[in-house]
């Protein structure tokens, strides 16, 4: 394999800046690109056996074809003058999730489910194209940093991806169905690997995948892998026979519907964990943030899944993120009588009393006799027989104990006629 150092150019174009990581497989470098002075990561390949150059070669085109956010972009591909192959991809800040869960055990359930559907959102556009990841786990999932402080998850390392099909080849290729692995051989990271995985890598499909996340919301949430073992084997052992420890076991605070979606990926019988990604993605959807639910609605939209009624609407009241009051409508405004408009009701006011009082001191009268009264009682049709003549104080009676209602009309009211004889009310009058 070629060796790499800090300062050594390559490919007649990259300066090595440090080493980023190193696996099985093959080795990272941060490195930049002298002619446009930007800083990229170049993953060469460490096992230079046939099928391991084929594997990484055929990452390389796979990786072009993805265009998701959430997986590393491909700038360049080529091969040195020792024949090692190289990728040159974007540099990313940040961490990834094993060193994250390290330093934390345990995330909330709101931020688990914030990275998983973030990797859910890259691995549907794989499973689109015919692709299985097979090896997703903490380690091979980048949460970069980019402006603002805002964290992007990043799937990473599709070296010992299947295709399923013939949908991944590109234009022109050959058809490049069944898979580079051997019979029985197994490929992935114990802990998060499927039992048909362990078994034979061969013997795969999108919901070995499933596994794997759910093994990852697992851990995320439990603080510890679903199946533990030293390898492979004693894990598909602890499978057979020590069944899985329910997730609220570990943790009783997550909530029972989401320990059920994480317990129904690791179904060790593939039928009975959820058919796709999506389907996946659509049950987490209570505990998703804003953010959250546009990647599955993406999600959905790439794997041609819909689901009846608007269920994401209906699960948004759950979501964590605060809610909007909407703003108080404006009020209707008061109307108040300009300063000319009340004098004149005020003048109106006191004229309508004036004239009150004075026509009720006008048609009062002094004591009259009692024959005058008699003659000017309100109705001739009533006037008393000789034999039932009217009493004295019969005749004087006020006309009405409570005064008149003034009257809005400013005309004085008619006022009768004074004379030094005793004054007899005319017919028809104002009493």
């Amino acid at each position: 394999m070629f060796e790499v150092s800090a300062g050594q150019i390559v490919a007649g174009k990259y300066r090595i800046d440090g080493l980023m990581g190193s696996g099985g497989m093959g080795v990272v470098v941060a490195a930049t690109h002298l002619e446009l002075d930007q800083r990229v990561a170049i993953k060469f390949l460490r096992d230079l056996s046939d099928d391991a150059i084929a594997r990484f070669q055929r990452e390389a085109r796979l990786l072009v074809r993805l265009k998701s956010s959430h997986v590393a972009r491909v700038f360049d591909v080529g091969t040195l003058d020792d024949e090692t192959p190289y990728i040159v991809m974007e540099h990313l800040d940040g961490e990834d999730l094993a060193t994250l869960i390290s330093a934390r055990q345990k995330l909330p359930v709101g931020e688990a489910v914030g990275y998983v559907l973030q990797a859910c959102e890259a691995v549907a556009e794989a499973h689109a194209l015919g692709m299985v990841h097979r090896d997703l786990k903490p380690a091979n999932l980048f949460l970069a940093v980019g402006p603002g402080g805002t964290k992007t998850l990043k799937v990473l390392d599709f070296g010992v991806s299947k295709v399923l099909d013939d949908r991944a080849s590109s234009p022109g290729d050959a058809p490049r169905g069944g898979d580079l692995t051997h019979e029985g051989m197994s490929l992935g990271s114990p802990g998060y690997m499927s039992p048909e995985q362990i078994t034979s890598a061969r013997d795969v499909d999108e919901r070995s995948d499933i596994f794997s996340l759910g093994a990852l919301l697992y851990r995320l949430v439990a603080g510890t892998t679903p199946y533990r073992g030293r390898n492979a084997v004693s894990i598909l052992a602890s499978m057979a026979t020590e069944g899985l420890t329910p997730v609220r076991t570990l943790a009783p605070e997550v909530p029972q519907e989401f320990a059920a979606i994480a317990e129904r990926c690791l179904a060790q019988d593939k039928a009975a964990r959820f058919p796709t990604v999506a389907h996946l993605a659509h049950a987490l959807a209570p505990w998703a943030t804003r953010r959250g639910r546009v990647l599955i609605e993406q999600i959905l939209a790439t794997l041609n899944v819909t689901f009846d009624g608007d269920a994401l609407d209906a699960t948004a009241a759950t979501s964590k993120e605060p809610k909007v009051e909407p703003p108080p409508a404006p009020r209707a405004p008061q109307r108040t009588l300009a300063l000319p408009q009340a004098i004149m009701i005020v003048g109106i006011t006191l004229l309508v009393v004036a004239v009150g009082t004075a026509t009720c001191h006008a048609v009062r009268s002094p004591p009259q006799a009692p024959e005058t009264a008699a003659a000017a009682s309100p109705s001739a049709t009533q006037a008393p027989t000789p034999t039932q003549a009217p009493t004295p104080t019969q005749a004087a009676t006020e006309p009405s104990t409570a005064p008149p209602a003034p009257s809005l009309d400013p005309t004085p009211t008619s006022r009768p006629k004074m004379t030094p004889t005793p004054l007899a009310r005319p017919k028809g009058g104002k009493r």
